[in-house]
């Protein structure tokens, strides 16, 4: 399997790929600082300056010290060459340590499906971010005037996924340590979200279905398909084992189950509040005509929409069959399954299990 941004790269490839990038991206550091020994003041002189015991008189002034004179600038922003020098080098050191995140977040989403606009919005934002940082922090009105600019403004923006928001959080952290002259702080912030990140994903920490998979020794189908909350409503009849049978056998497998049943959602409605009104109803059978040739008039009959979404096949020829449905106003999940058990009696119990569940949380994550 291929990641897209990393070329050719399969998962193990593409972790190896962001490590040797972060090994010679320190390797060149390394060498441009003793080259060019300036290099040096934008990744750890304000860290000097902290550590200075000269500076840390400071917290020891009078109280009455005025605000001026406590905000007063100590050393005037960059001009002409110097300007220009620090702004290429603290803006393209943003851009360059982001790289390596982009890479980590088009590969932990890889099945589920990015945006390609976040990504773009993390190698863009920190560039922005560490350019403002150095035309404001050297004017305290140019600060203040700024606050009211961005106040004035507002974006719009909705993620699809929450965790997006840390990755566009961490872009502005990114931006702003490098603009105030922190690269060594934006290395180190790069570095560690990405570890931390990427032990996550490969651990699978916190992933409801592995830690199912875990207790139960099995993940039924439905669950892997509406989610896991979908469980708590879920109706249905026959012999749960073969539900289970047909699971998916890996977390992969679940997520692009997840990603496909998405797909057929956005394809049947393009409205969100409607994808939350649709069913799974899947079917476990071995004859796949017969079943589909009694339960199909079931849901002309009570259904407001359906479509077959999918027929997997599985062990010992039981197949899964997976219809989408939205059900008529007034038709409850219960009576709906009654009458599909109903219509198996017609073909002699050709239908070994049934079951009904909510795509609500699939259609949220849409």
């Amino acid at each position: 399997m291929t990641v897209a941004g990393v070329p050719g790269a399969r998962p193990g490839v593409a972790t190896a790929r962001i490590i040797f990038y972060y090994v010679v991206l320190a390797a060149v550091v390394v060498l441009v600082v003793w080259r060019f020994p300036q290099i040096a003041d934008f990744l750890t002189r304000p860290l000097e300056n902290l550590a200075d015991p000269a500076t840390q008189g400071v917290a020891n002034q009078e109280i009455t010290q005025t605000f001026a004179d406590e905000m007063r600038l100590t050393e005037p922003p960059p001009t002409g060459l110097g300007g220009l020098w620090a702004g290429t080098v603290t803006t393209l050191g943003a851009l360059l340590i982001m790289i390596p995140v982009t890479w980590s977040y088009i590969l932990i989403k890889r099945e589920t499906g990015y945006e390609e606009s976040v990504v773009h919005t993390l190698l863009i934002l920190p560039v922005a971010v560490a350019g403002i940082v150095i035309v404001v922090k050297g004017d305290i009105a140019l600060a203040f005037s700024l606050a009211g600019i961005v106040a004035a403004v507002r974006f719009r923006t909705t993620l699809n996924d929450t965790k997006d928001a840390v990755y566009v959080f961490l872009a502005i952290g990114v931006g702003l340590a490098a603009g105030a002259g922190l690269l060594s702080v934006a290395l180190a912030l790069s570095i560690v979200f990405n570890v931390v990140n990427m032990l996550l994903w490969r651990l699978n920490f916190g992933n409801v279905y592995a830690d199912q998979m875990h207790r139960t020794g099995g993940l039924g189908l439905g669950t892997a398909i509406a989610g896991p909350s979908s469980s708590r409503s879920a109706v249905g009849f026959g012999d749960r084992k073969v539900m289970v049978a047909l699971a998916p056998d890996s977390l992969d497998e679940v997520a692009q189950a997840q990603a496909r049943m998405r797909h057929y959602l956005e394809e049947e409605s393009e409205i969100k509040k409607e994808r939350k009104q649709y069913f799974a109803l899947i079917l476990y059978t071995r004859d796949v005509p017969a079943v589909q040739e009694v339960v199909e008039p079931v849901l002309e009959e009570w259904a407001l929409r359906w479509q077959v979404a999918e027929i997997l096949p599985g062990q010992n020829g039981v197949s899964a069959i997976t219809y989408l449905v939205r059900l008529k106003d007034g038709v409850t999940e219960k009576f709906f399954i009654s009458a599909v058990e109903a219509s198996d009696d017609e073909i002699g119990d050709a239908i070994r299990a049934a079951e009904l569940r909510s795509l609500r949380e699939i259609a949220q994550g849409g």
